[in-house]
């Protein structure tokens, strides 16, 4: 009885150690500088950008329809004087397409918390309000083309 419970623990620990990611297969960790210069990259071409998120991450239009309607009610929020409301409500949808992509879109990632980092050192609501619509404009291909005359 107790050899059978020993191969059990050693069964368990051989299953249990094959499922664990191998150095190889971990995703790899992106200092700070890098991930700037993936955001300055993207803010640079945002169009590529978008393109490039677009093919190598599989949640792409759900996260673009999440992201367009979020900016949505969030400029009619920071236009109406709520600009504290539109800043937290841009953050949660940061932070949770980062929870949603987890290591499986590593530009993406990387750009958003280079773009979370940048709005929490913001000197100013305004500052942090703009760092956060930026990074979010990233996954619609850059900030909207306003038609001819308006405002």
């Amino acid at each position: 009885m107790q050899s059978l419970k020993i191969v059990s623990i050693l069964l368990a620990t051989i299953i249990l150690t094959a499922c664990l990611p191998t150095e190889e297969q971990k995703a790899p960790t992106m200092t700070t500088e890098q991930m700037d210069i993936i955001y300055s990259d993207a803010l640079a071409s945002p169009k590529e950008f978008q393109q490039e998120v677009k093919e190598t991450c599989s949640q792409f239009n759900a996260l673009l329809f999440e992201v367009a309607e979020t900016v949505r009610m969030g400029s009619r929020i920071w236009n109406a004087g709520g600009q504290p409301i539109t800043i937290r409500l841009y953050e949660g949808v940061a932070y949770r397409i980062l929870y949603q992509v987890g290591d499986g879109c590593p530009k993406l990632t990387a750009a958003f918390e280079s773009g979370l980092r940048r709005a929490f050192n913001a000197d100013n609501i305004d500052m942090q309000g703009r760092a956060l619509r930026e990074t979010l404009d990233l996954i619609m291909g850059g900030p909207p083309i306003k038609p001819p005359g308006a405002q």
